[in-house]
């Protein structure tokens, strides 16, 4: 059986960022319901924060492991800097990214000049097999596709849609992953309806920036399932009134849905009223599961520990180096030495870094599609 044969609603939470005078982002994923979209394991949604009342994002030198990080910005900018030597304005309309690998570590600070800094960040998880590889960051800026009535931009990914008059968007990113993810912005006049091409093989969610939406998503009659449905050919039982196993509802701001295992359609009506905005995740099934601490992705308990050890005796908060080796198996797949760095060098006369929360007391548990055990 399909593990979603509905919408599965991921209702945001509120996360301080910064202290007293930080700002508030409003995480989605993980969630109690699941922890991946494909492989999307992490989304935080913020602002527009008027930065006149804040600090902003004041996010100092910080670690990473098996995963990356995506930046995408509706209004502002953002500083970059990492362990790699990268430093980079993150702009509207640009797709950041840094992957993780064996270890990096990066800050983030609103730029001096920004007003209102209004966008959100994601994470992918990184699949076993590229977990410990090289760092990398990397910048794009796709091209805006479409009309007054509807534009799209295609972050990572391929894209296909249609509006009622027959005008089809499409386009595909530059941007290489290590496995096979789309992220699209896409922005629809008031009134105005989509119907976008789905890989029914991929897990996809759509997050709400602006407005409200209807939904309506199905697999057309005689379509194959793909990879996420094969196991669930019946898994988009059929709606009353609706062909193909259609399934319906409404998504408001600030909401992440998760749409059903195997559609291969999502047709996105925009309210009248305002003008909507929605980010559309999907990927491929991770088909893993994962630990998810703090800043680290693993495979167990007992290789958290060990990131975290080794990112506090490199910055000096906690512990020797020889106290916390780097693990064997970061060496042996990430190609680092006995005394390596394995968490960078970072740039001269920057703010100190952040150290690591204290561990809970009990084992950390897995994450995987179906969300995090209850027991």
């Amino acid at each position: 059986m399909s593990a979603f044969e509905d919408f599965v609603l991921l209702a945001p939470r509120e996360v301080p960022l910064g202290g007293s005078r930080g700002m508030t982002v409003h995480r989605t994923l993980p969630a109690r319901q699941t922890s991946l979209i494909g492989a999307w394991c992490f989304v935080d949604h913020f602002g527009p924060d008027d930065l006149s009342a804040s600090d902003g994002m004041q996010v100092a030198r910080h670690p990473h492991t098996g995963l990356a990080t995506v930046s995408w910005l509706f209004d502002g900018a953002i500083t970059h800097r990492d362990s790699i030597g990268s430093h980079a304005l993150v702009r509207p309309g640009d797709v950041d990214m840094m992957v993780a690998g064996s270890g990096i570590t990066h800050s983030e600070f609103s730029a001096a000049d920004t007003t209102i800094l209004h966008g959100v960040q994601l994470w992918y998880a990184q699949p076993d097999r590229t977990r410990f590889g090289a760092q990398r960051f990397e910048v794009s800026t796709p091209a805006v596709i479409g009309n007054d009535e509807a534009g799209a931009r295609v972050g990572m990914g391929a894209f296909r849609a249609e509006l009622e008059d027959g005008t089809v968007l499409e386009d595909r990113s530059a941007v290489e992953s290590d496995t096979a993810l789309s992220m699209v912005q896409i922005d629809l006049r008031a009134g105005s309806t989509l119907r976008i091409d789905l890989d029914p093989g991929h897990e996809h969610g759509l997050l709400v920036d602006r407005g409200a939406a209807q939904l309506t998503a199905g697999r057309s009659a005689g379509g194959a399932p793909g990879a996420a449905g094969a196991a669930a050919a019946d898994g988009l039982p059929a709606a009353e009134g609706g062909p193909g196993g259609d399934r319906s509802t409404r998504a408001a701001e600030r909401e992440l849905l998760v749409l059903p295992d195997g559609a291969d359609r999502l047709e996105i009506r925009a309210e009248d009223g305002q003008d909507l905005r929605v980010m559309l995740l999907g990927g491929e099934p991770l088909g893993e599961d994962i630990l998810m601490w703090w800043n680290f992705v693993g495979r167990s308990h007992e290789e958290i520990v060990q990131f975290r050890a080794r990112y506090q005796a490199e910055i000096g908060a906690e512990g020797t180096l020889a106290e916390a080796p780097i693990t064997p198996e970061a060496r042996r797949r990430g190609g680092l030495a006995a005394d390596a760095e394995q968490f960078g060098p970072f740039a001269p006369h920057t703010p100190a870094a952040l150290p690591a929360p204290t561990l809970p007391n009990g084992r950390l548990r897995s994450r995987g599609r179906v969300g995090i055990p209850k027991d």
